[in-house]
């Protein structure tokens, strides 16, 4: 008499009771997350369904075993990939509200600097403007002015410190 070989179906009903839990517990503990762990755990049943190999009582635990494993990897890959995304996108997007808000921020101080400006004496606020907004150095400001260089860069040094003692006092 031949010994009867068990069928499929047989071997992975009989693996699943043995080993359900296992598989779970195994999966659960790479995942840390219960729910999704049971999600898994149905694919590695249902990978194991529609594999096409033939089963063998006696390797049917490492194959159950080496699904899980991939379809672990494969679950982590996925969410690895998802929240570098995310997080590229977040980094992304802050780089762009800190660009906005540096941009005004830098309008708010150039405004206080113009009005500050406004209120230095005049020969030291001319040689500021001339300077700080059209761009002249100094030999050209005392050339214009008719002022001795040495006069134009103690107007420019002192204008320069009230203005940046203004703006750190309000920034």
């Amino acid at each position: 008499m031949t010994p009867q070989v068990p069928d499929r179906e047989s071997i992975i009903a009989s693996t699943y009771t043995r080993l359900s839990g296992r598989v779970q517990s195994y999966i659960s503990t790479r995942v840390n997350d219960s729910f999704e762990a049971e999600n898994l755990t149905q694919d590695v049943w249902l990978r194991l369904l529609e594999c096409d190999a033939v089963l063998e009582e006696s390797g049917v635990v490492s194959l159950i075993f080496t699904i899980a494993h991939n379809l672990v990897n494969d679950y982590l890959r996925r969410i690895y990939r998802f929240r570098g995304a995310c997080d590229e996108m977040a980094l992304s997007a802050q780089g762009e509200i800190f660009d906005a808000e540096a941009e005004i921020f830098a309008r708010d101080i150039a405004a206080c600097e113009r009005s500050f400006v406004e209120c230095l004496p005049p020969q030291r606020r001319t040689i500021y403007i001339m300077n700080r907004y059209d761009d002249m150095n100094v030999a050209d400001i005392a050339g214009e002015l008719d002022l001795s260089a040495r006069t134009v860069e103690n107007h420019l040094r002192l204008g320069r410190r009230d203005v940046r003692s203004y703006i750190s006092a309000i920034a």
